[in-house]
């Protein structure tokens, strides 16, 4: 870090994770942003709260069978942020009809902080973001998937997530 804008790009986006942050209880709320830590994030009772950035990818049905969603996010991906504007309100909408997940790196698998998020990049093989895949299981198998690459409008993700439901 040599330069002062550098330094003081640092210095931005650590408060912006500072802001990002609210305390609920015991457990720590975010508002997933490029400022955020790499990981994968879950809405839980209306907050994303980090799920893990270590161990194992994530495997739809590991939370039981239903419905999962996935957003495949990069930090340094415009396109994605042109998305959070669909995805988030859509996931606040829908959170009692799924499970909804962010999987966030810098840039893809090959840059990312988080061992888990890597790993789920390249178990989803991932190679375009934003990336958005649904996934139906059912007695911990999955029975039907659609995959999204680039960004989708609001009304597109409702059609996904409705014939997920009704098959």
């Amino acid at each position: 870090m040599g330069s002062e804008d550098e330094l003081k790009e640092l210095l931005n986006k650590l408060l912006a994770e500072l802001l990002s942050k609210s305390s609920q209880g015991s457990e720590t709320s975010y508002e997933v942003n490029p400022a955020s830590q790499n990981g994968i994030y879950v809405l839980n009772e209306g907050h994303w709260k980090l799920y893990r950035t270590d161990g194992l990818p994530l495997h739809p049905g590991e939370q039981g069978d239903g419905i999962y969603v996935l957003y495949f996010d990069n930090t340094k991906c415009g396109a994605c942020r042109r998305f959070d504007k669909e995805w988030f309100p859509f996931a606040a909408e829908n959170a009692g009809k799924a499970k909804f997940f962010i999987v966030l790196c810098e840039w893809f698998a090959r840059n990312c902080a988080s061992k888990a998020a890597s790993l789920t990049f390249t178990l989803h093989e991932v190679r375009a973001s934003p990336t958005t895949i649904f996934f139906k299981v059912i007695n911990g198998e999955i029975a039907k998937q659609e995959r999204f690459e680039g960004v989708v409008s609001k009304q597109k993700l409702e059609e996904a997530l409705s014939k997920m439901t009704l098959s």
